[in-house]
């Protein structure tokens, strides 16, 4: 009902656990309430959290300041099933917060009355309905900013209504529209491959049973300059959700036709950057492996990982820092509090206080392994510090096998809590260091020490070989052990490397990625309170500003020039260049036989030429320098007619088709010159005699 300021209000508020409820009323003549408004609002995620009775004061500050321009100045009685509520005014030591927010409402004039659940079931209702989820403002993080096109809903608007009177001018205006009208008009006979042509109301339509239906309806001929409109509505559109090739390729073929229809759609959906952002990543496109260079002693090069968080065990480490030499591929594992730059500091000086400094360390782009201050440690020990590529792992892949080999092995080692995975990480290293290496074809601890680690499995039997006669004998035998084994492993890892890089040939063709091409680059992580499922996968687009190696590439950011990064071959996705398609003539409608092109014999004298038409320069290098392509049309009764030639030039130039700009034409045996990479003709390049030349 209207509200009636002669008559007092009345306010019913509640609170459930996740939002709150009020409700206006008055009472009639009859002395029945009747509502005159309703509020409600959802509890932010602090709010949640307050006792019932904090949350009951809270639905009484929103109903009173919600409905204030109702109450402000008038005696009001406020109902709530929180009977403490009723007694406020007269507690002594209410909470801090209900006593400030009971201070803001001082300016009011209301009477608090305990009002049961039961009865209270209108705000009670409102109190416990749905909300949808959303974030707070401070919970939002941005990664990426998607473009849209403003003018999409207006132009949708527009094109469904373009006036057939626009449609008729922009047909006129097109060059291939224009010459079907002109065929038509002369009772041209079209090949019977050709759509039927026909004109209705001005507007040329055209039947074409190429979807398969059985009743096909007549089609829209579209000019050249409306066929991006019409693939923006039957793609770009959200009612169509950027659908793949077949189905665009079916929605457009129902209502249009134009020549180049199918290779229009294919590179238009091929192209279509929303749709690059959502294709996900082919694992079937991977890059050639590349052979890395291998070590010539132990502990030439080193590589080290951490693996975790793990459960928190006995002794408070919840991480493990593994390193390995690429060499003996020995191993060692510290287990760690935490895997900040100090402790890793600590683990690296600890392995090379026994092992020495290695030449070159590799490890993954953790910041851990590449602050400031780690990279002063590496300066001052002069080692070269290598890192992987970001989602890359397996350019790291002698740590990364390393770190599964361990997980396996102390898996069978752990208690069922998993806590003593510390204690374990001995038995582990144990075993890896003495188990036959598949690349190096030996046991590690053996490269390392010249000798067979006693083994528990060892002390039953008793090998005669470890007894030695005396020092020098042993220091021999070592030798001779390290000399051999080295010269082993140097050639297994050099066959291990060149095995690798035989799986080349079983990868399917590379993709081509030059510099200067547009690209897309493969990102799964996504943002905070997302989904994977509806995410894009790639981000962009970017531009490849150069290439180090034939996998590793520098991009940019188009719109973020300080956005550099570099990434690997396999996280590139190209994107195909959008071809704007120029307007042709359908070889089926304007059909050429070879007796249309100039003969040598009817050719007129270069001289004649040169005097009736000045030189055309071929802008083209791969057409040749200066060099003139003359063809001539049929010598008819009248004079032929020639569709006016566009503007190309901001067009792709790659096309093989000709365009060609004819001068005044005379009745018979008019020669024309070469200007573009087009032509209405079926045309062959030709010197100034009339032989084809190659071109």
């Amino acid at each position: 009902s209207l509200p009636d300021f002669s008559k007092p209000f009345v306010l019913c508020s509640d609170a459930s656990k996740f939002s709150l409820g009020a409700v206006l009323m008055q009472e009639d003549e009859n002395g029945f309430q009747h509502p005159v408004a309703f509020a409600s609002r959802k509890l932010g995620p602090t709010e949640i959290k307050y006792s019932v009775c904090e949350k009951e004061a809270l639905g009484i500050l929103f109903a009173i300041t919600h409905f204030k321009n109702y109450l402000y100045g008038s005696e009001f009685i406020v109902y709530c099933d929180q009977q403490s509520l009723s007694k406020i005014k007269t507690q002594k030591d209410p909470t801090s917060r209900i006593a400030r927010w009971f201070l803001t409402l001082q300016e009011y004039t209301y009477k608090i009355i305990h009002k049961p659940g039961r009865l209270n079931f209108m705000a009670d209702y409102l109190s416990r309905a749905k909300y949808p989820k959303e974030d707070s403002e401070n919970d939002k993080e941005i990664h990426e900013v998607h473009a849209v096109d403003a003018d999409c809903t207006e132009f949708e608007f527009k094109l469904c209504s373009v006036p057939t009177e626009e449609l008729i001018c922009k047909q006129k205006n097109d060059s291939y529209c224009n010459n079907i009208k002109l065929k038509l008009e002369s009772n041209f006979e079209f090949s019977p491959k050709s759509p039927k042509f026909f004109i209705k109301n001005g507007l040329l339509l055209c039947y074409r049973n190429d979807t398969g239906r059985h009743n096909s309806k007549a089609k829209l001929v579209v000019p050249q300059s409306l066929v991006h409109n019409v693939l923006q509505l039957c793609h770009d559109n959200n009612s169509v959700a950027h659908a793949g090739l077949s189905r665009t390729l079916k929605r457009v073929k129902i209502n249009y036709f134009w020549h180049g229809l199918y290779g229009t759609v294919k590179n238009y959906v091929a192209s279509c950057h929303s749709c690059i952002q959502r294709r996900g990543f082919s694992k079937n496109s991977k890059a050639p492996i590349q052979k890395i260079p291998t070590a010539d002693y132990p502990f030439q090069k080193c590589a080290f990982d951490a693996v975790g968080p793990l459960v928190t065990s006995t002794n408070g480490n919840k991480w493990l820092i593994v390193i390995s030499d690429y060499f003996t591929r020995y191993a060692e594992a510290y287990p760690v509090q935490n895997i900040q730059s100090s402790t890793v500091a600590k683990v690296l000086l600890d392995f090379i206080s026994r092992h020495g400094i290695m030449e070159t360390l590799h490890s993954d782009r953790g910041s851990n392994f590449l602050s400031e201050a780690m990279m002063e440690v590496y300066k001052k020990l002069g080692i070269s510090k290598r890192h992987t590529l970001s989602y890359n792992p397996r350019s790291n892949g002698v740590v990364e096998k390393l770190n599964k080999t361990l997980i396996d092995s102390l898996s069978h080692l752990v208690t069922q809590n998993q806590e003593n995975w510390c204690e374990q990480i001995p038995l582990a290293l144990m075993a890896f260091r003495n188990a036959y290496h598949r690349t190096v074809h030996e046991k590690p601890s053996y490269l390392l020490y010249g000798r067979d680690i006693v083994m528990p499995y060892d002390i039953i039997f008793s090998d005669p070989s470890r007894t030695y006669s005396d020092t020098p004998s042993y220091a021999q035998q070592l030798v001779n052990r390290l000399q051999s084994s080295f010269a082993l492993v140097k050639d297994h890892l050099e066959r291990a490397a060149d095995d690798n890089t035989k799986y080349n040939k079983e990868l399917p063709k590379t993709k081509q990625i030059s510099v200067g091409d547009l690209v897309y680059l493969h990102t799964p992580r996504v943002k905070v309170h997302t989904s994977k499922k509806l995410a894009m996968q790639n981000q962009g687009p970017f531009r490849v500003v150069n290439q180090f190696s034939p996998v590793v590439f520098e991009i940019q950011h188009i719109n973020q020039p300080t956005n550099k990064q570099t990434v690997h071959l396999n996280r590139i996705v190209k994107v195909m260049e959008r071809k704007v398609f120029p307007d042709v003539h359908d070889d089926e409608i304007n059909p050429t036989s070879q007796n249309e092109i100039v003969s040598q014999n009817n050719m007129p004298s270069e001289e004649e030429i040169q005097k009736l038409y000045p030189p055309y320069t071929l802008p083209y290098k791969d057409l040749g320098d200066d060099q003139q392509i003359l063809f001539r049309i049929n010598d008819d009764t009248s004079t032929p007619t020639i569709p006016p030639v566009t503007n190309v030039s901001d067009r792709n130039q790659s096309s093989n088709v000709i365009q060609v700009q004819a001068p005044v034409i005379p009745p018979l045996k008019t020669p024309a010159v070469l200007t573009q990479r087009r032509c209405p003709y079926d045309l062959r390049p030709r010197d100034i005699n009339g032989f084809v030349t190659n071109k």
